[in-house]
């Protein structure tokens, strides 16, 4: 965790708009919102929605600090934690928030084709499960054919060991569960462009860089097209938030600047 939610010191302040905390949810409650810094001056901006870790806990404030460029929209979701909100709260919220993000893009001045949503560990999960599993955006219209890329830092891609502690299929923390809540059930070649990054496999969470290459290896394998992992050599799980910034960076861009070629007229 970089800072607490009550600890907001801006990155690149001088770029952006004073932090906005928006509601997501009608409820009230303060885990039901999200934080939006907007680019000073600029309009049609691309947007990245990144969820924090802690074990759907505990959390804070995660996003990588190049992403401050003064170019990207940046929203910082806050979700319900167990064992207050058994899951699958934390997906509900996660794609409540995805969904509120699309749906008031016009009003921010955000691209709504350059919508990306990442996260980090459990954070990561949430982004991917909600995204993948075509259940919980399709409630809100969207789909994960409406997303322009997955941003996953050291996420579980089989199913989240606090959702099956909340939801009694515990077969232990490092015993796979794959099921409607592991994003690895839901492979397709169509899915958006997605970048991986985790630690080295001595120091990150046990087996997570080898579930993120195997699910890298098997998006290859069925023919999705765009599919970056990396597993940052020395690097502990915390380690691989703070060694992502460039790779992040480079896939957005590189995202975007396909955007342009496939949207470009043909001569």
């Amino acid at each position: 965790m970089k800072s607490s939610w009550d600890a907001f010191t801006p990155v690149n302040g001088e770029k952006y708009d004073p932090v906005r905390q928006i509601a997501y949810a009608e409820s009230g409650d303060p885990d039901q919102s999200f934080y939006l810094s907007l680019p000073k001056g600029k309009r049609n901006v691309p947007l990245l929605i990144f969820f924090h870790g802690g074990g759907m806990t505990a959390g804070g404030r995660e996003v990588p600090d190049k992403v401050f460029d003064g170019e990207f929209a940046v929203a910082e979701p806050r979700y319900r934690l167990s064992p207050a909100a058994l899951a699958p709260a934390q997906i509900e919220d996660t794609a409540q928030c995805i969904a509120w993000c699309f749906a008031h893009a016009a009003e921010y001045s955000v691209d709504p084709h350059r919508i990306f949503v990442g996260g980090m560990s459990a954070g990561a999960y949430l982004a991917a499960i909600a995204v993948m599993n075509p259940a919980w955006l399709k409630k809100y219209g969207l789909s994960y054919h409406d997303i322009a890329g997955l941003t996953l830092i050291s996420g579980q891609m089989t199913t989240h060991f606090r959702v099956k502690v909340d939801l009694g299929r515990d077969n232990g923390p490092c015993n796979p569960l794959v099921d409607e809540y592991a994003p690895l059930n839901f492979l397709a070649p169509d899915l958006p462009p997605i970048l991986m990054v985790t630690g080295d496999s001595r120091y990150d969470m046990p087996a997570r860089p080898e579930e993120n290459a195997f699910m890298a290896a098997s998006l290859r394998a069925i023919g999705h097209p765009f599919v970056r992992c990396y597993s940052l050599p020395d690097h502990t799980h915390l380690g691989a938030l703070e060694g992502c910034d460039f790779l992040l960076m480079k896939f957005l861009h590189e995202v975007m600047e396909r955007q342009k070629t496939e949207s470009a007229p043909s001569a």
